[in-house]
Order: structure tokens, then C-alpha cells, then sequence
């Protein structure tokens, strides 16, 4: 699937049901989301992230953070009550659109939208905390590589760079889940992923530092929590 099909299925989302497609929950399908129930949850989820980020005494500090995958912004808002300014970044037009909308906290959060494999606005080393969760398992591996290698490449001394990333299927119904939607017209969206080896080899020749890995499965798949740091 090429980023403008990618750009394109979320633009489709953000139409139909915006809440339940970034945070899929079956009782709340069909536009049953409230948006202060929403948000909430990015609240409770940011504050377990910078509780541990506390224990690795990570960010050495909290000038600023992109929400990569940042959607409707429900990671974002909850970031600026971290840090001094928030960059939301996300692939849809339509997705940075609401965000825009429900944003409550004013110049504090900025919300971009980044078509591209790489992040050309932002220059290297000026991010003190990156974090993207549930999102690269939505573009294909080659996609996925370059946006790894930006998050490193960003990413300031003694910062922390927390991503989200499935390795590669372990079911067989995964697999033919794939081939099924590949051949499908349009394509609907589908999991990727890498394997975690090569992962940590992408991350460690951009200069990264692996601080921790947690294995977090989901159906059909490892996934894996990555937390990294530059010196």
C-alpha cells in the first residue's frame, strides 16, 4: 500500500467514524465515542508513558514532543501537559482537521500534516520526546524504516523515542488476512511489520540507544514496545 493510499483510507476514516477507527472498541462503533471519554483515555495512557519515562530519567527535557500517528490528537492534548509545545503529525488532512478542532490547549499544540516517508519540518536533534503508537503497523516495512530512522534523526541528546511496532505474523490467519487484503480493491488497511532484530539494527546505525523492549502481543501477532535515547 503506497502513503497515498494510506493517506487516503484515513481521510475515508475520519469521514465516517474518526474516535472508533483510531481506538476500535466495539461497544463504541458506529459514532459512540464521547469526545471527553476519548481524550481521557489519552490521558491516563500518556501519564503510564511518562511515569516510566520518569524511571529512566528520560527526556532530559520537556521543551518539546511530536505525537507521530497523532490522528484526531487524543496522545497530543494529553502530551501538553508535559511539555512546552506539542507537534501533532499525521498522514490525513482530514484527520489533522479534527484535531484542529478539538484542540483545548490553544498555541501550546501544533498540528501538521506530513504526506511524506520523512519529516522535513522538523530539524535534527529538536525533538525532546517522540512518541507513535499504533501507527507504523499501517504502512508498509520500507515506509515504516524511514520514519524509525527520522524519529533517531530528530531526536535531542538525552531524549526519548517511544514506539509501537508488530513483527511479522505468527498465524496463519494473519498471513491470509495479507494476501486477502492486497488483492482487494480498494485496499482496506492491513498490519505490517519487521522483525524486532531488525528494528534494533535500523535504530542503532542512526544512532540510536535501546533503553528497553516490551513484548505487548496482539491477535496474530508479536508486537513490541521500543524505548530509545541518544547521547
Amino acid at each position: 500500500m503506497r502513503l497515498s493510499d494510506v493517506q487516503q483510507y484515513w481521510d475515508r476514516q475520519a469521514h465516517a467514524d474518526p474516535m472508533w477507527a483510531i481506538l476500535t472498541d466495539p461497544a463504541k462503533a458506529g459514532g459512540r465515542w464521547d469526545a471527553d471519554e476519548f481524550f481521557a483515555t489519552g490521558v491516563r495512557e500518556v501519564g503510564a508513558f511518562m511515569q516510566q519515562a520518569q524511571a529512566w530519567g528520560k527526556p532530559a527535557a520537556r521543551r518539546s514532543a511530536l505525537d507521530f500517528g497523532c490522528g484526531m490528537g487524543r496522545l497530543s492534548q494529553a502530551l501538553a501537559g508535559h511539555f512546552d509545545h506539542v507537534y501533532g503529525v499525521d498522514i490525513s488532512s482530514k484527520m489533522i482537521e479534527l484535531a484542529r478542532q478539538h484542540n483545548r490547549k490553544g498555541a501550546r499544540v501544533e498540528y501538521v500534516c506530513n504526506p511524506e516517508a520523512e519529516l522535513k519540518r522538523f530539524a535534527d536533534g529538536s525533538i525532546d520526546m517522540t512518541l507513535s503508537w499504533i501507527t507504523l503497523q499501517h504502512v508498509r516495512p520500507r515506509y515504516a524504516r524511514r520514519y524509525i530512522q527520522e524519529f533517531v534523526r530528530v531526536l535531542a541528546p538525552g531524549g526519548l523515542l517511544l514506539f509501537q511496532y508488530p513483527s511479522k505474523p505468527i498465524s496463519l490467519g494473519a498471513r491470509l488476512a495479507r494476501w486477502r487484503a492486497a488483492l482487494s480493491r480498494p485496499r482496506p488497511m492491513y498490519m505490517n511489520g519487521m522483525d524486532q532484530e531488525d528494528v534494533v539494527e535500523v535504530l542503532e546505525r542512526e544512532g540510536g540507544r535501546v533503553l528497553d523492549i516490551r513484548q505487548d502481543d496482539i491477535p496474530g501477532y508479536h508486537s513490541f514496545c521500543y524505548a530509545v535515547t541518544r547521547d
